[in-house]
């Protein structure tokens, strides 16, 4: 299990995240400053997959952090409609892996002469980034297996990164320099209880709610990608009304929980469905027993902008085992290619 490059790569993020944050520290005190003299009045998003995912994360920490009103743009609207949107005096945010896809370059391209455009890369000399005014790498480096693990994490901790020093935030400065340390924790977690759970199942739900819900997303993408196993992710305010109908005994749910506001709902989401019979698998950080079916090994918390991403480091070391314990390759799933193109 542990010789999948899916694990390995994973296993890798925290050398990758110390990497970035040291590198990263002056090109985005740049785009701050640059931001700061030229204040924009809203902020939007174009990503696919997994980097749509870190998109959400970003949307939760800018509207949150920042006040900036953060909205999602369909690449297709530059591309097939050949449509152009009123992006005049905003912060154009673009996130990816390969940063080849025409898509997202010709939406960058299409709005170079009125946004503030900022690429975050892991390969800095990328059609995005040449189209980019301000390019942050990631730094993950080559990631070979199919499934995104290290670019992700690289990803997220650049926004909170972001965050830190838009808002000149120390706390949250100071936990960024632990993060490394903690990841490596993280990555060595026993979530074999989860394994054990998933394996032979067909369906889950994966829950999160703010800046969680960005890797409920990447979580539920995950499962199906490397373990052929069908999962949805949900709000935790969400989940409440339709899915909740499919709620039965034994259905698995893994629950995320980030220390802020937005947990005491969670928990409590997640102690009612495990009293309906549901097989609930709840990580938070630092927490203490929660009622449910089994509670996940967890670092403590460092902040809780920070929570998200040393839960996703503990999901991906598990997922690649998963996968295999499933019969699957998760470096190669079927049907899938590392750069997908699209327009």
């Amino acid at each position: 299990m542990s010789k999948t490059i899916m694990y390995q790569e994973a296993l890798s993020a925290p050398s990758k995240v110390a990497e970035q944050l040291k590198y990263n520290t002056k090109i985005w005190q740049e785009i701050c400053a640059h931001l700061k003299k030229y204040p924009p009045a809203f902020a939007a998003t174009v990503a696919r997959g997994s980097s749509d995912h870190a998109a959400t994360y970003a949307k939760y920490l800018l509207e949150s952090k920042i006040g900036l009103v953060t909205a999602s743009i369909a690449p297709s609207i530059y591309t097939i409609y050949q449509s152009q949107t009123a992006v005049a005096n905003s912060l154009f945010l673009g996130i990816s892996q390969s940063g080849k896809s025409p898509d997202l370059v010709q939406s960058f391209s299409s709005v170079k002469n009125q946004a503030t455009t900022v690429a975050l890369v892991n390969v800095e000399g990328s059609p995005l980034a040449n189209a980019a005014r301000f390019v942050v790498p990631l730094l993950a480096g080559e990631e070979k297996a199919v499934a995104a693990t290290k670019s992700y994490i690289c990803a997220l901790t650049a926004l909170a990164q972001f965050i830190a020093i838009y808002t000149e935030d120390k706390i949250l400065q100071e936990a960024l320099n632990a993060l490394p340390e903690y990841l490596s924790l993280a990555a060595n977690l026993d979530w074999q209880v989860v394994i054990d759970a998933l394996k032979d199942e067909q369906d889950a739900y994966v829950i999160g709610r703010g800046y969680g819900y960005a890797i409920a997303q990447e979580a539920a993408l995950k499962l199906k990608e490397t373990a052929c196993l069908h999962s949805e992710p949900f709000s935790s305010a969400e989940v409440l009304h339709g899915p909740f109908a499919l709620i039965k005994k034994a259905f698995p749910t893994l629950v995320f929980a980030q220390n802020d506001a937005s947990a005491k709902g969670t928990i409590e989401l997640a102690q009612k469905m495990h009293q309906m019979g549901a097989n609930v698998m709840f990580a938070m950080p630092g927490s203490q027993h929660v009622d449910t079916t089994h509670n996940l090994q967890t670092t403590k918390s460092l902040h809780p902008l920070l929570d998200p991403i040393l839960l996703i480091q503990s999901f991906y070391t598990m997922t690649a085992k998963l996968a295999t314990e499933r019969g699957l390759n998760p470096d190669q799933p079927e049907n899938l290619n590392k750069v997908t193109q699209t327009v």
